[in-house]
């Protein structure tokens, strides 16, 4: 892995938890598409997925500020956000590939890491669709193998973001903070029984 990759991928804080992700060969690296092209390509319904999810922040931050006055309405709010998550999980759950799935073994702001049989080339980049079936969100970008480590029966991939909206990339650290959390919760539980 190069240091511009190295840096880029330890930007952000890894989890190792598994998440399904699609993914697809692009080609060598001289090929990537630009910015531009990249946001052409992205399907429409995950535009609308990471709208809505920014929607949803901005809509029910002022609402925390009002207090116990406005509890009533903000759980109102939450439950009509709640249904709009389960359908755009329903949408979502369509764009998902079975023939081009796997799932990772961590992944962050920076990037995942997987194993797999399938063989990918270093340096070259792919098309990756990330699900996070826990927030009702999906992400669409494109990466570069950075670092291949081949075993017997496959091998540890590293990925590492290259062409990404912000928007999204705040999606993934969110999912990551929020799996994070359930994850502790549950060590918490564990340990007071």
């Amino acid at each position: 892995m190069n240091e511009q990759d190295l840096s880029l991928f330890e930007e952000y804080f890894q989890l190792k938890h598994a998440i399904p992700v699609n993914i697809q060969p692009g080609g060598d690296w001289q090929s990537l598409p630009n910015f531009e092209q990249f946001e052409n390509d992205i399907p429409t319904p995950y535009k609308i997925a990471s709208e809505m999810k920014g929607l949803e922040q901005t809509m029910l931050r002022p609402l925390r500020q009002l207090g116990d006055v406005i509890e009533p309405l903000a759980d109102y709010l939450k439950a009509q956000s709640r249904k709009i998550d389960l359908m755009m999980n329903y949408i979502l759950q369509a764009q998902d590939e079975h023939d081009v799935k796997l799932n990772t073994t961590s992944f962050g702001g920076g990037g995942f890491t997987l194993f797999s049989e399938q063989v990918f080339t270093l340096d070259s980049w792919v098309k990756c669709k990330l699900f996070f079936n826990d927030d009702a969100a999906a992400v669409f970008c494109y990466a570069k193998v950075c670092k291949v480590e081949t075993l017997d029966n496959g091998s540890n991939y590293t990925f590492v973001f290259h062409r990404i909206r912000d928007e999204d990339r705040e999606i993934v650290v969110r999912a990551s903070l929020h799996l994070q959390s359930k994850q502790l919760l549950k060590k918490t539980q564990e340990k007071s029984q």
